[in-house]
């Protein structure tokens, strides 16, 4: 039971990830964009000062293997850095826009079918394998999309963008592995806050005033974005990657059931058939990952 701290720190992670969206209903009256850019602005701040204060020789050391690596090798590195940067920047906004203007339903179920989508490009990116058991996960997937798809395009629209960009993000990050995931996520940080930077005057209308709006901000920066991040890392120290992929699904279902106890969603027999059918996909796809998490915790 020695990593029975990395365990819960697993949950945790996903548990405050699962509780975003209530806070950010807090700031729906202002637009994405504003949010968005402030949200990366005191990430920003805070990252550096975790970076370069107490974290220097891990940031040198990552700096030394760049430098060791071939010219190709380190391009690579760099442009798959810029563009998970990127990929986050958009992942964000949809987000945001999603619980703000559309509902957190939309917004979860975004999360439900990620990771699939994420297994299906890394298939045909990376060339990593699926079984037959996944493949007909995957099947169930596309057949939950095409029911919740004929209740209503635009919320199926906003997830799918949703889940893409993240599942893109993930995949790019498999391929710079070597370098340390807080140097990463500072580093994207920084190249996001530059692209919002650029397209400050179409994301920022006015600037916020209001104390509550920066608080609140604040507290997204620090307990939704950083910490979270920090009880994940902390986490697969211990613990294998499947368990905390399972444990992943914790963030989509907190936030399913905030969207219908907490505001009263509604949604419609079709939307609800498609749900369970997720449902059941996903326990399919996961089948070979409860195998061998069992077979672990028998052998322990």
């Amino acid at each position: 039971m020695n990593n029975l701290k990395h365990y819960f720190s697993a949950i945790a992670a996903f548990v405050i990830w699962g509780f975003f969206p209530w806070v950010l209903k807090s700031l729906s009256e202002y637009a994405s964009g504003e949010i968005l850019y402030f949200r990366i602005l005191f990430a920003a701040g805070l990252l550096l000062v975790i970076v370069f204060v107490f974290r220097r020789k891990v940031f040198r050391k990552d700096i030394e293997f760049l430098t060791t690596q071939p010219t190709s090798v380190r391009r690579m590195l760099i442009v798959n850095l810029l563009i998970g940067g990127a990929l986050l920047t958009v992942n964000w906004l949809i987000f945001i826009y999603t619980v703000n203007e559309v509902n957190i339903r939309t917004a979860s179920f975004s999360y439900l079918v990620c990771p699939v989508l994420t297994a299906v490009m890394g298939y045909l990116m990376l060339n990593e394998n699926l079984s037959r058991l996944q493949w007909f996960a995957v099947g169930l997937c596309a057949a939950s999309c095409t029911m919740i798809g004929l209740s209503s395009v635009s919320e199926l629209g906003y997830s799918l963008s949703t889940a893409l960009t993240y599942g893109l993000y993930l995949v790019m990050q498999r391929k710079g592995s070597q370098l340390d995931r807080i140097n990463v996520l500072c580093v994207q940080i920084l190249f996001s806050f530059l692209l919002l930077c650029i397209f400050y005057v179409y994301l920022v209308k006015t600037v916020p005033t209001t104390g509550d709006f920066y608080v609140t901000i604040i507290i997204i920066a620090a307990i939704f974005t950083v910490l979270p991040l920090f009880l994940n890392l902390f986490a697969l120290l211990k613990v294998n990657s499947a368990t905390v992929g399972i444990l992943m699904y914790i963030n989509p279902l907190f936030n399913f059931t905030i969207a219908i106890f907490i505001f009263n969603e509604q949604i419609t027999t079709l939307q609800f058939v498609g749900y369970m059918i997720i449902l059941v996909a996903l326990i399919a796809f996961n089948y070979p990952y409860f195998i061998k998490i069992r077979s672990m915790a028998i052998n322990r």
